[in-house]
């Protein structure tokens, strides 16, 4: 008995010296409570220490906070269906116990914790303490906070329904990013899944990370897509995928020639109208709509020609007559075949034709409505009903012979009514 008495007066006599270091200078009162550092029913005792008082008060709260967490955490006892390698990791509890260390003074993800303030404090006690030695300062704050028993099956039921509803949102949100109709849900969806990624410590957390990376990934999927246009106007929609979306922004429209008059968003395609007075026959023309989603730009170059509706014709390779009928040097009918020039892809309608040989009456070939579309050469054959003198117009031992005269047209989109002047153009004939 006496060898045991010695081993434990060195601990005593340095417990004493560790003391003997600081002294008490200031305190909330002459007297120490006697709940300070003891245990009561109903009630979280802790105590908080600081630079300053005040620091010292937060840090006892802080600790009111954890222990209440703490409590919490020891009454949850629940798990959900994920797991990773057969093994339970989204444990509540254990998820709770985690959180305690983390507790901060903005009461962090934990909506009950909230409810936790100084003015439920029913006691306190603080200390001023001074480093003898040092002359350093430290306070001590103690806190009496009242949490019965009851409050502890209130808070449980509180946390478990929370985090049922915030389960089921990061479900309702992971599984909404296949079905996105409108794409400012997805910045949206976003934000919601990163307060989910704040809050899980688990296996969810994981979950809304992978969440957040599926709705990053659908902006580099959209598409601008044309749907039908006019010169002067712009209709396209928004695509995701195979399907067809829509966006409350407004996108950013410029153009190096043209000028926007106009930007109007509809639910199903977004209609821009544009003059091109100032734009040249290029074919680098374009209208470059923007958007911006999160990180990604989303644009496109719209190509317009300006030549889209012109219709303008020209003759370049000579005229051709073929006798269909002669008789005695007379020419009693005949064919004309003209290889017609169109500058544009416009569609255009050929009305009537008029020519002139020396030495003859005019031709003229009326109702002619024959259609072309496209740029390039187009064959229009005629039949000529006029008799012709075939000694004047034979064009055989002749070095060169010309004719002249009219091509009349009617562009198919504008309707307007052009002529062609056929002036001095060489012809040949097959007499």
């Amino acid at each position: 008995m006496m060898k045991r008495v010695l081993l434990i007066l060195p601990l005593f006599a340095l417990t004493v010296v560790c003391v003997a270091q600081t002294r008490v200078v200031e305190s909330s009162s002459r007297r120490q409570p006697g709940w300070i550092n003891g245990l009561e029913k109903d009630y979280i005792i802790t105590v908080g220490s600081g630079s300053t008082v005040q620091e010292a008060q937060q840090n006892a709260l802080n600790m009111v906070k954890e222990q209440i967490v703490s409590a919490v955490a020891e009454n949850v006892q629940t798990t959900s269906e994920m797991k990773v390698q057969e093994t339970t990791v989204n444990n509540i509890s254990s998820y709770l116990e985690n959180f305690a260390t983390t507790t901060t003074t903005t009461s962090g993800p934990v909506p009950f914790l909230q409810g936790i303030s100084l003015s439920r404090v029913e006691e306190f006690y603080w200390e001023k303490l001074e480093d003898r030695g040092t002359r350093a300062v430290r306070f001590n704050y103690h806190l009496k906070y009242p949490f019965p028993r009851t409050e502890i099956w209130k808070l449980v039921e509180e946390f478990k329904k929370r985090d049922q509803e915030m389960t089921r949102q990061l479900d309702d949100l992971v599984a909404a990013a296949d079905n996105i109709t409108n794409l400012d849900d997805i910045e949206k969806n976003i934000g919601e899944l990163r307060i989910l990624a704040d809050y899980f410590m688990d296996g969810r957390k994981d979950k809304a990370n992978l969440g957040i990376t599926r709705y990053t990934n659908l902006y580099r999927s959209i598409e601008l897509v044309e749907l039908e246009s006019g010169l002067g106007e712009l209709k396209y929609a928004l695509r995701l995928g195979d399907k067809f979306v829509n966006t409350a922004r407004r996108p950013t429209v410029r153009s190096e020639c043209a000028r926007i008059t106009s930007t109007v968003n509809n639910k199903d395609h977004t209609l821009i109208k544009y003059d091109y007075f100032n734009c040249y026959e290029d074919p680098e023309n374009n209208i470059l709509v923007s958007y911006r989603f999160g990180n990604n730009n989303v644009q496109k170059n719209f190509y317009f020609d300006i030549t889209a509706d012109k219709a303008a014709i020209f003759v370049n390779e000579p005229i051709r007559l073929t006798a269909t009928s002669t008789d005695e040097g007379t020419i009693g009918s005949s064919q004309i075949s003209i290889t017609v020039v169109a500058k544009y892809d416009a569609p255009f309608t050929i009305n009537k034709v008029e020519l002139e040989l020396s030495g003859q009456p005019p031709i003229t070939i009326d109702n002619v409505g024959q259609k072309y579309s496209g740029k390039g050469n187009h064959s229009l054959t005629l039949n000529i009903n006029q008799p012709l003198n075939a000694e004047a117009t034979t064009t055989s031992g002749r070095r060169i012979s010309m004719l002249s005269g009219y091509i009349h047209f009617t562009s198919d989109k504008t309707g307007e009514r052009k002529t062609y002047r056929v002036y001095n153009h060489t012809y040949t004939t097959s007499w």
